[in-house]
């Protein structure tokens, strides 16, 4: 009877198992979609929200630029006017003293004088003598370069973020094969022992034993396999398609190498590195606003030329060399003797604006170090276990095929064989993990390069 209800609650626990797995690989491959890395950081760089706020802010500092060039342009006033009187003839006195009789009189005895003025003018005013829109206007300029950083950041970061999701649905897409194997590899020992069991010449613990490694299996697989999925989602989130959308990714890990010297990645890193880069015109743009707010000590320049024109006819006015027309120009200086103690404290803030963006590029910098280096050590750890792994593979390839065939032959144990299958398993997955880790290792060293 026990021996009855082991197999049923086998049987019903493998098809839950098998159910569950056929559902996630029907999953995958419902869609034709298969994307590769390069094609999932394209997707990402056009969809992802950071970056398109990073564009847009973009646009927006380059639109500033614009906006400084103009403040050194003028103003620019143009009118034009038309008056037209009536004056009565002298000889008429009767008209003169007694007035006119009617309305249309008026316009009947008297003449009519008609003239037209216009007048053309420039005016603009120049803080601090000029030097404080110079300043706003150099501003504009290291904020634009700053935005444009801030986007090359925004793009690196995104990319990093992609190998690492991508990367990690890789991994376990991977291991759902490895664990495949495994269940493959428990089932054969479990038949096997079963039927030496039935035979008398193997015990109960070892069937036991071989189900406990069977059930173990499958549930890595399982594990594996949502593993898988939610790598999936992850991965659609960030590119920015629905996360709903079924697609799948390639079964090969992307083969890449680094070569490159420490001095020549740190030399190369400082050189684009976006976020040092974006340090350094924050900089600029804060000793920009430390100019400015000195230049508000001194007074506002004005300038102004008008020319005025009166003529007779409206063709006239344009004439500007006619006898009738006039020039004005003005040279003005404006001092804000009320606003003294407002000037002093922006001054105050923006060395205080200066100091903070210098440690933070000496912040920055160090930042950016510390993660090449980082990188390399990480590059070269990562090489070491994946040859380690490489070995230990082969080696425990070897060790199980040999206590399988001892076993087959009645000369080992089911826990020999069962050591042998965890050790292959452990091997195997390290394998994986060692390429992975390594491929991690080599992003992380192109994002501190600025790639």
């Amino acid at each position: 009877m026990g021996k009855g209800r082991m197999r049923i609650k086998k049987s019903v626990f493998g098809k839950v198992i098998y159910v569950s797995i056929f559902i996630l690989v029907l999953i995958g491959t419902a869609s034709a979609d298969v994307l590769t890395l390069d094609q999932s950081i394209d997707l990402a760089l056009k969809n992802n929200f950071g970056v398109i706020q990073a564009r847009n802010s973009l646009s927006t500092s380059r639109g500033n630029v614009y906006s400084a060039w103009g403040n050194f342009l003028p103003s620019i006033d143009l009118s034009a006017n038309r008056n037209q009187s009536w004056t009565n003839p002298a000889s008429e006195s009767s008209s003169i003293i007694n007035g006119p009789d009617t309305i249309s009189q008026l316009f009947t005895t008297g003449g009519k004088n008609t003239r037209y003025s216009g007048s053309l003018s420039f005016s603009q005013r120049y803080s601090g003598l000029g030097i404080g829109t110079y300043a706003n206007l150099m501003q504009s300029y290291h904020n634009r370069s700053s935005s444009l950083y801030n986007f090359y950041s925004a793009q690196t970061n995104l990319v990093l973020n992609v190998k690492n999701a991508y990367y990690n649905a890789l991994r376990s897409k991977m291991l759902v094969a490895t664990d495949s194997d495994a269940v493959k590899r428990s089932e054969e020992g479990l038949r096997v022992t079963q039927s030496r069991y039935d035979l008398g010449s193997a015990a109960m613990s070892d069937v036991l034993r071989s189900k406990v490694q069977l059930a173990t299996d499958q549930l890595s697989l399982v594990s594996d396999a949502n593993a898988y999925q939610s790598g999936l989602i992850n991965l659609a989130f960030l590119i920015g398609i629905p996360v709903t959308q079924q697609f799948d990714i390639t079964d090969k890990l992307p083969e890449v190498e680094s070569n490159i010297t420490y001095d020549s990645a740190l030399g190369e890193a400082l050189s684009r590195n976006p976020d040092y880069k974006k340090a350094q015109f924050d900089l600029f743009s804060s000793k920009d606003f430390a100019l400015a707010a000195y230049a508000n000590n001194l007074p506002s320049l004005s300038l102004s030329l008008t020319h005025s024109t009166s003529a007779a006819k409206f063709s006239q006015l344009t004439k500007f060399k006619a006898a009738n027309a006039s020039y004005q120009f003005s040279i003005g200086l404006g001092f804000n003797i009320f606003n003294g103690f407002g000037d002093y404290a922006n001054v105050r803030a923006a060395c205080n604006s200066v100091s903070t963006a210098n440690a933070n590029l000496t912040n920055t910098k160090n930042g950016v170090a510390l993660a090449v280096q980082q990188a390399f050590l990480d590059i070269q750890r990562a090489k070491e276990e994946k040859d380690l792994s490489d070995q230990s593979m082969a080696s425990a390839q070897e060790a199980y095929n040999l206590v399988k065939e001892k076993y087959d032959l009645g000369a080992a144990a089911i826990l020999d064989v069962l050591d042998a299958e965890v050790a292959l398993k452990q091997a195997q997955v390290s394998q994986v993990n060692a390429s992975f880790d390594y491929n991690i290792s080599v992003a992380n060293l192109d994002k501190a390069m600025g790639k």
